[in-house]
């Protein structure tokens, strides 16, 4: 018993696989009045801190973690924003709500940060999803970029231009 518990031990002290890489670690926060009496807007921004580590907690290679000073990655949600969608075709009424929510994000990981922002139809959720997707592909594109590189929209090519060819 004593040899299996010894063997476990060793096994759970060995490093990982040279192969698998360590889990980005995540600290999602908004920033908060000092006061400690939150506005309704606040009180929205800290439902989309909950709501993105939820999500950003169902992918894979992440990490949440409840430290700043633990993290890689910084997620800061900076703002929430709900769209009104198009009014139902009788009499005004919807059934279903169809407006766009919105999550205001800027990312930070190093010297690299990014203003993102979370898309979904109706609900906080899906918002947060489409977010999290959009923090991931940035942290794998900002891994595989030279670190010394700016990551600014824009500065890693030459503004695109738009070119109007004659219709025949």
């Amino acid at each position: 018993m004593l040899t299996a518990g010894l063997m476990l031990l060793v096994f759970w002290a060995q490093p990982a696989a040279p192969g698998k890489a360590e889990p980005v670690r995540v600290y999602v926060f908004t920033a908060t009045s000092a006061s400690g009496q939150h506005t309704d807007e606040e009180k929205g921004r800290l439902d989309a801190v909950r709501e993105m580590r939820e999500a950003l907690g169902k992918k894979k290679g992440l990490t949440i973690v409840n430290d700043r000073s633990e993290a890689t990655v910084l997620v800061e949600v900076v703002g929430r924003e709900d769209r009104e969608g198009p009014m139902g075709g009788f009499g005004g009424k919807a059934v279903t709500r169809m407006g766009d929510t919105i999550i205001r994000l800027h990312v930070t990981e190093g010297n690299a940060d990014v203003d993102l922002k979370g898309i979904g139809q109706g609900t906080w959720g899906r918002a947060a999803k489409d977010a999290a997707d959009r923090i991931v592909k940035w942290i794998a594109r900002a891994e595989t970029k030279d670190p010394s590189a700016s990551y600014k929209r824009g500065s890693d090519s030459p503004p695109s231009t738009l070119m109007m060819l004659p219709v025949a």
